[in-house]
């Protein structure tokens, strides 16, 4: 498993580096913009108190006050997921099923492994994965916040918004490998994923604009909504509601792929 592991890493590591070099110039450099647009702050929002509610859960800036540094930082935390999930999400549906897209199925899956050990060292692979991208984007988003303010409760709100990021990369991951295990090409399984993401934009819009955060279950992305996060932190429920999406991808995506053909 661990030669299998190291090489996944050894592969995708051009990949997971210009990822994390998108998240993080997004996440610093949309935050330091904010010193710059604070002269003009009152007439940014007036003018976006124009735009239809629908329009701003689009853009990222539906019931949140730019003036404040948090509500600056949630905006961008929205376009900064835009990038980290769909990396998440991509990086699920592909990590095993490139192997029929490169002709290298037939190689990979006639060595003396168990299917099983292949497939937990690809997952092992793309955790690491998005665990980069992720940290990428925490420490950038920290660091940028610095000359922002010096207000502690903020790092942490900053920080806590983070770790829910991470749990969502972790569920939109396993989604994706599940979406790969259910469709025996490559094609099939990235564009299911791609539309499970979509879904669950949708979903997020829908749940944002009816204003029922109780319906927050129906969408991975809304599991820890920025805003609710960065005012009473993590919900434990949805901790836990995560762990088991990601334990029955994991278990279904081991069964499918045990008895899957991967050679093509």
């Amino acid at each position: 498993m661990k030669t299998i592991f190291l090489k996944e890493l050894k592969r995708t590591r051009k990949g997971f580096i210009i990822w994390s070099v998108m998240v993080g110039l997004v996440a610093f450099l949309g935050i330091m913009e904010y010193p710059v647009l604070g002269p003009n702050l009152d007439l940014i929002e007036e003018a976006l108190d124009f735009i239809p509610k629908a329009g701003q859960l689009v853009f990222g800036v539906y019931n949140v006050s730019l003036k404040d540094p948090i509500g600056y930082y949630v905006v961008m935390y929205y376009w900064t997921g835009l990038i980290i999930f769909a990396h998440a999400i991509y990086t699920g549906a592909s990590i095993i099923s490139k192997e029929s897209r490169d002709k290298t199925a037939e190689y990979l899956f006639t060595k003396p492994y168990p299917k099983n050990t292949i497939v937990t060292a690809k997952i092992l692979a793309a955790l690491v994965n998005i665990l980069i991208v992720g940290l990428t984007a925490t420490i950038m988003s920290l660091l940028a916040m610095i000359p922002i303010t010096g207000e502690s409760a903020v790092y942490g709100q900053v920080f806590a918004a983070c770790a829910g990021m991470l749990i969502t990369q972790g569920v939109l991951l396993m989604l994706g490998l599940l979406c790969s295990a259910l469709f025996k090409g490559y094609k099939a399984g990235v564009f299911s994923a791609a539309g499970v993401l979509l879904l669950s934009y949708c979903l997020m819009f829908f749940v944002q604009y009816i204003d029922a955060p109780q319906l927050s279950f129906i969408s991975p992305l809304t599991f820890f909504s920025v805003s609710e996060v960065v005012k009473g932190g993590l919900g434990l429920l949805y901790v836990l509601l995560s762990a088991v999406i990601i334990a029955l991808c994991v278990y279904f995506t081991q069964r499918l792929y045990a008895k899957k053909e991967m050679i093509v």
